[in-house]
């Protein structure tokens, strides 16, 4: 199904069927996570239809989790934004909400047609925003975004619209062809705590997700992340000359430019697919092809994508 149209009550996000077709009426919301080590686990992401992880500053690496037809009491800890979240939220019509922004980063938002749906930090506060302390966590890592009041807010401002999500993402049940065994994929950021395995798992048909050498889990659960599909995305990195810290004699922001076309490769049941992304405008989803140009069909379920540089050599495979 998809990607020009899913059956009523399915989710273009994930193409499954909702419990309760309601919650297709909202707006997805694009919520940007800490991925730093002292902020795991995270709250919430296994209850994403889609979360992407990115470069930020310095080698670490940051998160940004789609909610949509879930709503988990909670997510984060959050953080700052960054410039692919203004790529993140028009592709899949969504809200952003973030703890705050560099002065660069918001005033491209500030610009966007798009800036009214920004219910971030500082000026959006509790009960959409909450402190939560924790044992042992730095207070930079206590914000949390509670998704449920976030709704609430979107629809008191009035934009809390039913999304357009075609053309969208393309879902089939049956594996493509044309794969390669992919039991155990290893994607090397480049940190000792930002380097990722996922290990398929044939019981669950799901890749189980481990960070720095620990299982990931999810701290509303306890249970470990475990996504249908992981897709590599590869994109240009420009660095800009937007400041985004002073650490180490500062950083500056990285645009990841997901707009043309470039490399992909999926990986679903424990096979991998090598195939291409093309997005030609800013409202457009990555669309998703395969080696002959065909359709690359996801497995109907959630969705990590990995986003890595143009030739992007930490990439390790085992069958």
């Amino acid at each position: 199904m998809g990607p020009d149209s899913y059956p009523a009550g399915v989710n273009p996000l994930t193409g499954l069927m909702v419990a309760d077709p309601a919650v297709l009426n909202r707006r997805p919301l694009a919520i940007k996570v800490s991925n730093y080590i002292g902020a795991r686990p995270q709250a919430g992401l296994s209850f994403a239809d889609l979360v992407f992880e990115h470069y930020a500053e310095g080698g670490e690496t940051r998160l940004t989790a789609v909610i949509y037809s879930q709503t988990p009491e909670r997510v984060g800890s959050v953080r700052s934004g960054r410039l692919l979240d203004l790529e993140i939220v028009p592709m899949f019509d969504a809200i952003l909400t973030a703890s705050g922004f560099s002065d660069g980063v918001r005033a491209r938002i500030d610009s966007t047609s798009w800036a009214a749906r920004n219910l971030s930090g500082p000026y959006v506060g509790a009960p959409a925003l909450v402190r939560v302390p924790l044992q042992n966590v730095a207070y930079e890592h206590t914000l949390f975004a509670v998704p449920i009041e976030i709704w609430r807010l979107a629809d008191q401002q009035g934009i809390n619209q039913p999304p357009v999500l075609t053309p969208g993402l393309a879902f089939s049940n049956a594996p493509p062809a044309g794969g390669t065994p992919a039991s155990h994929v290893q994607i090397g950021y480049g940190l000792s705590w930002t380097n990722v395995d996922w290990q398929y798992d044939p019981l669950t048909r799901q890749y189980l997700r481990t960070l720095a050498g620990e299982p990931h889990t999810d701290a509303l659960t306890g249970q470990q992340l475990a996504f249908d599909n992981v897709l590599l995305v590869g994109a240009w990195h420009i660095e800009t000359d937007i400041p985004e810290d002073s650490f180490g004699g500062g950083h500056l922001s990285v645009e990841i430019q997901i707009w043309g076309d470039g490399p992909a490769t999926l990986f679903r049941d424990g096979q991998r697919y090598e195939g291409h992304w093309t997005r030609s405008n800013p409202e457009n989803m990555l669309q998703f092809t395969d080696s002959t140009g065909g359709v690359l069909y996801l497995k109907p379920g959630q969705t990590w994508f990995e986003m890595v540089p143009i030739g992007f050599d930490k990439l390790f495979v085992e069958p």
